[in-house]
């Protein structure tokens, strides 16, 4: 691995690092349950969209993008994981090196990749909820494409800005900075949207009278922006705890207790799956079409 990776604040896997039995066999189990879930579920979302007229709307293209990313997780990234922490476990073999280079750009770009489809979803809310009747024109003229390529342009920049960039330039801060950007983006988007909907509940109720189409087409999209705000927030929960570790270096990077951290975050990427399945009708209604298909039901 080149010189220039020495200080990435990224698990680097060396000497010494074999697994006890007690971690190794539960985290190979876990990873195993999220490799296999994750990609039947992410490959079901981008199936729902893509045979689903009703599903072919703009944020729901952006779902189908974030479960790309999700899979390179769950398709990539967690094979190669379990291949190391089968070696770790059994065979006390920490000689990975082949392993860990790819697994660690590919965890990258999906990270910064979610992170990013996060920051798009939200602007795209933002627009939904507040402009409901300008929504379609402006995502089907440019909007979409845009917020598609601006999300896997940032996501490659990043793994290269964390990967290339010689030592002398801080890149631990800039990094900090871009996911800072899509953290203030999504923050900004959500107040907004928030202030918006109290303005027009008290609007509503001063005037009390029956429900324009506007804020009829609004209602509807406040309801998918909650789905989405908890897709966000689940993600959140499963990858700070380990960014935090990473940045603070609280814990050995080689250790169980960050291995299990590092689970916890990948585990989101199998969890989107079923977040829409509770909270999307159209979505509910595909899946059991495709599962009628596979098992004649």
């Amino acid at each position: 691995m080149n010189s220039s990776l020495e200080n990435t604040p990224i698990p680097s896997f060396k000497a010494d690092c074999a697994l006890p039995l007690a971690h190794g066999i539960p985290l190979i189990a876990v990873n195993a349950m999220i490799c296999v879930f994750g990609t039947l579920g992410n490959v079901m979302v981008c199936l729902a969209v893509f045979i689903n007229p009703r599903l072919r709307r703009s944020s729901n293209y952006l779902l189908f993008s974030l479960a790309i990313a999700d899979l390179i997780v769950t398709l990539v990234c967690e094979p190669l994981l379990l291949k190391i922490f089968s070696k770790r476990t059994f065979f006390e073999d920490c000689s990975t090196a082949h392993l860990n280079f790819p697994y660690m750009i590919l965890s990258s770009i999906s990270c910064s990749a979610s992170v990013a489809h996060l920051a798009a979803i939200s602007v795209d809310r933002l627009i939904a909820v507040c402009f409901p009747l300008r929504h379609k024109t402006r995502m089907n003229k440019c909007g979409l494409t845009t917020m598609l390529v601006i999300s896997w342009v940032y996501s490659i920049s990043v793994t290269v800005l964390t990967f290339v960039l010689p030592k002398s330039i801080p890149r631990g801060l800039l990094v900090g900075i871009l996911y800072g950007l899509c953290v203030l983006i999504i923050v900004l988007s959500y107040l907004i949207i928030l202030a918006f909907v109290f303005y027009q509940k008290r609007k509503r109720n001063k005037l009390k009278g029956r429900p324009s189409s506007s804020e009829m087409s609004s209602r509807m999209e406040v309801r998918i922006t909650c789905t989405l705000a908890i897709v966000i927030g689940v993600f959140t929960v499963c990858w700070v705890p380990v960014i935090a570790a990473l940045f603070a270096a609280v814990i050995k990077f080689d250790g169980p207790t960050f291995m299990w951290l590092f689970t916890l975050a990948f585990s989101n990427s199998a969890m989107n799956f079923w977040i829409y399945t509770a909270r999307i009708p159209d979505f509910r209604d595909v899946y059991a079409k495709i599962r009628r298909k596979v098992f004649w039901l």
